[in-house]
């Protein structure tokens, strides 16, 4: 048997992407009349689901019936078998699938998941019975409250809580640690989180590690504004020193004064286009004709201690909005294990298993070329894949699938994927049009 093929049918809205799966579909059953058992159809939605399978039976039942069809002479075509024989199977098919319709596999990525769930139950620690939690916020926020309740008797997790409320405080932020901690917790069920490998994973939770990398950002941090008050210091003693007001200057206010003066209170204050106009050529200091105290300190250190205050700046303010995006998350980075960890124990203590842990239970298994082993399980070998609204799968849902796909091209076996890129909007779940 030769290696099998994977169609990749990217084309716009309304060009009949769903037409052309249902009738590779069609045409997959007339070959075989109990294919339906061996093909695997997904969706991304159940109203899609819905929509495909009624598609399917529709255009089954019209064969049977005689009636007119958008498929027909393609069926014919693709099977080399006459209308009369594609009718007379068209009806043996559709009683076969009303009659089996459990193995008519036409359904949502979740859906197939949630089967092989059940089939890996006891593997997994799950007792008969076991529900599936689609929604994790109520879990999470008991996770949460039970990891902050944990402090009384983990020093660890306490004195790590209480420099992240001394932080917050001293910032004047929120001092509301649920709150607070909620927000990045949520990350704990995003798929960028569960790809990560297991060192990254584990220096996450390492406290010490994190400590000391708080000191290297903090100390980033630290020195930018050293720096820049220190710049703008030294601009307002020229200031002081020639006696310069706000209207010697371009814009005024607005313009040098406002950056440097700001600078000097310790305050980050990215510099406009009225202050970055001192670096064109010819210069604009002033609106009009320069005065002379203006003049004076220009020449005497005022130009380049404000164009070296600009220079600083563009040359480290990444640097330091890093670090303080580092440092408004980090100590929240520090307990996402200890979160994590509350969250196992909640759902093994309600025997409930959260969906959003399927993709990762199942890269699990297909990672170690595991492949038939969920075929065997699940009681169901499939032959053919067929994946609408492609370009929304995620990293996780390619990865499973891509084993399931490879296994069935090693066999002989033809798959299909349909998407339109343009239509890619689930970026934020980690969908990958690429």
């Amino acid at each position: 048997m030769g290696e099998g093929t994977l169609t990749i049918y990217s084309a716009s809205a309304g060009s009949g992407k769903t037409h052309k799966l249902a009738g590779t579909y069609l045409e997959r059953l007339f070959r075989s009349r109990l294919n339906y058992r061996r093909i695997l159809a997904v969706t991304f939605t159940h109203k899609a689901t819905a929509e495909m399978k009624s598609r399917i039976l529709d255009e089954l039942n019209r064969l049977a019936e005689g009636l007119g069809s958008l498929y027909l002479e393609d069926l014919i075509s693709a099977t080399g078998k006459s209308e009369s024989i594609i009718r007379s199977e068209a009806r043996d098919i559709l009683f076969s699938i009303l009659h089996d319709y459990s193995r008519f596999s036409v359904s949502t990525i979740d859906s197939f998941y949630q089967k092989i769930i059940r089939a890996f139950a006891r593997d997994i620690g799950l007792h008969t019975g076991f529900s599936v939690e689609i929604d994790h916020a109520r879990i999470l926020s008991t996770a949460i409250s039970n990891t902050i309740n944990s402090a009384d008797n983990d020093k660890l997790v306490r004195d790590w809580l209480t420099t992240f409320a001394r932080t917050n405080i001293d910032e004047g932020k929120s001092w509301d640690l649920k709150k607070n901690i909620a927000g990045l917790s949520g990350e704990l069920f995003n798929e960028k989180f569960r790809l990560l490998s297991e060192e990254e994973k584990n220096k996450i939770g390492d406290k010490e590690f994190l400590g000391a990398y708080i000191r290297e950002i903090t100390a980033i941090r630290s020195e930018f504004r050293r720096k820049m008050k220190a710049i703008g210091s030294e601009c307002m003693n020229y200031f002081d020193r020639f006696g310069l007001s706000d209207d010697m200057f371009f814009q005024k206010g607005r313009g040098v004064p406002s950056f440097v003066r700001s600078a000097a209170n310790g305050m980050i204050k990215q510099p406009n286009n009225y202050v970055r106009s001192i670096n064109e050529d010819p210069p604009h200091w002033s609106s009009g004709s320069q005065s002379p105290a203006l003049g004076e300190a220009l020449k005497a250190g005022l130009d380049s201690a404000v164009r070296d205050g600009l220079k600083f700046y563009d040359d480290n303010i990444v640097f330091y909005n890093s670090a303080e995006q580092v440092l408004s998350n980090i100590y929240i980075l520090g307990i996402l294990s200890d979160i994590l960890n509350h969250v196992h124990l909640i759902t093994r203590d309600e025997n409930t298993f959260l969906l959003s842990d399927a993709g990762e239970l199942i890269y699990l298994i297909t990672s170690q070329d595991q492949t038939p082993f969920i075929y065997e399980r699940t009681g169901n070998t499939f032959s053919n894949f067929m994946i609408d609204e492609f370009q929304d799968t995620s990293v996780i849902q390619w990865l499973n699938f891509s084993h399931l796909v490879s296994n069935s091209m090693a066999q002989g076996y033809d798959n299909l994927v349909v998407g339109d890129i343009k239509q890619s909007i689930y970026r934020w779940r980690n969908s990958d049009w690429q």
